[in-house]
């Protein structure tokens, strides 16, 4: 392993934003671990580990695997997220629970059992990709909403925590990105293509951004180049929480 190598454990959306963050790393000559549920294994990392994001025993599971197979971390990135959307007399408590589950319990739970394996990295960093939901509002999806306003408070505690201890905490809030989630919101809308070019119409860049930069976010916060950042949370939305 050469000196600027990280081995980077990655939780959840291996088919989405996760999966492009792992593309990236590995091109950078990192270590990737991925550890999700998908039908498909397959993909640009080292190590595969099949886990549900919303069982509470992953993220243990999940950095037993890394214990044994490199012993140590530099980076975990939390990348799953689960999107609800329905009017508010709709809702039930098993929805909320479910996005909960996913969306706030496993960030606290992957940081939880990382501790020990980032604790002896000089550029130990937690990542956590997250919403520009965080701090504007929208209609239908209020379980998604309350979650990623709660994990920008875990980010704080846990940045607070863990500092003196030599690990980075930091949030991605990640707007309109061409992503397979976007994407199926987007397939679910009548009124898809008006809605989009609206969105885009509001962004001060004028367009959707790519999974690719989204990503590159994430690199920087793992990278040596980020190591005076803790506690942040970046929004990358092409301006969009600016106006």
């Amino acid at each position: 392993m050469g000196q600027d190598m990280a081995r980077i454990l990655i939780i959840g959306s291996s088919a989405g934003l996760g999966r492009t963050v792992a593309q990236g790393c590995r091109a950078d000559g990192d270590w990737v671990a991925m550890a999700d549920g998908a039908t498909d294994a397959t993909g640009p990392w080292d190590l595969y580990i099949p886990v549900n994001p919303a069982d509470p025993e992953a993220p243990t599971r999940a950095m037993e695997a890394v214990r044994a197979d490199q012993g140590a971390l530099d980076a975990v990135v939390v990348a799953a997220s689960l999107v609800q959307a329905a009017p508010v007399g709709q809702w039930t408590a098993a929805m909320w629970d479910e996005a909960t589950a996913v969306n706030l319990r496993l960030p606290f739970l992957a940081a939880q059992a990382a501790v020990d394996l980032l604790v002896a990295s000089p550029q130990a960093s937690l990542i956590f990709i997250s919403s520009t939901a965080t701090v504007r509002g929208q209609p239908h999806t209020h379980a998604y909403q309350a979650t990623k306003a709660g994990l920008a408070g875990l980010v704080r505690s846990l940045a607070a925590e863990l500092g003196p201890r030599g690990i980075r905490v930091n949030v991605a809030l990640v707007g309109w990105v061409d992503t397979p989630q976007t994407r199926a919101f987007w397939s679910a809308r009548e009124d898809a293509d008006a809605g989009r070019q609206a969105v885009d119409g509001r962004i001060p860049l004028r367009r959707h951004g790519r999974a690719e930069e989204a990503a590159a976010l994430v690199r920087y916060l793992i990278s040596p180049a980020a190591s005076y950042i803790s506690g942040a949370m970046i929004p990358v939305d092409g301006g969009d929480t600016a106006v």
